[in-house]
């Protein structure tokens, strides 16, 4: 398994087919409620953000993550501060370290770039999701109370410091 940066746009396509599949049995299943592709793109051509690819040995792409700086407004401070946006790995490829490997590459990407503190919010009652970015060295930082799709959907926040 690599991990290594997204080639834009030419991997778009199937970067949005991992994160389809990924997302597909869950409450977010639908994307355009709540990330977007060419947004993603824009941030990335800024130099503001990041998408790494986990590929096989064919290159066939098995899992994605993006991240961008949290706000370049707020000077340094929103420089060091990143927010993993999206992350998500082939339903038949999970179990074999790919999220890990995801993380861990762009927390090294991040870092190289000045970044001190890496951010993440879930929804609070996706226990598997916040266990394994705590398995990855993330803490919780607090939760909102119906943050995300109005009442019953509380947010979870999570960080790392690089």
């Amino acid at each position: 398994m690599k991990f290594i940066q997204s080639e834009l746009p030419a991997d778009i396509i199937y970067l949005r087919q991992v994160a389809e599949s990924g997302f597909s049995s869950t409450t977010d299943a639908n994307l355009d409620n709540w990330f977007s592709f060419e947004e993603m793109e824009r941030m990335i051509s800024q130099g503001r953000g990041t998408c790494i690819k986990a590929v096989d040995e064919e290159y066939k792409i098995l899992g994605m993550i993006y991240a961008q700086q949290e706000n370049p407004i707020n000077g340094k401070e929103g420089l060091e501060k990143w927010v993993i946006n999206i992350i998500s790995v082939d339903p038949n490829a999970t179990g074999k370290g790919i999220g890990s490997g995801l993380l861990e590459a762009l927390e090294n990407y991040a870092k190289n770039r000045g970044c001190i503190k890496m951010f993440v919010y879930t929804n609070k009652s996706d226990e598997h999701i916040v266990n394994f970015y705590k398995k990855n060295g993330y803490s919780d930082a607090g939760w909102i109370k119906d943050y995300q799709y109005g009442k019953n959907n509380s947010a979870v926040f999570l960080i790392k410091y690089l």
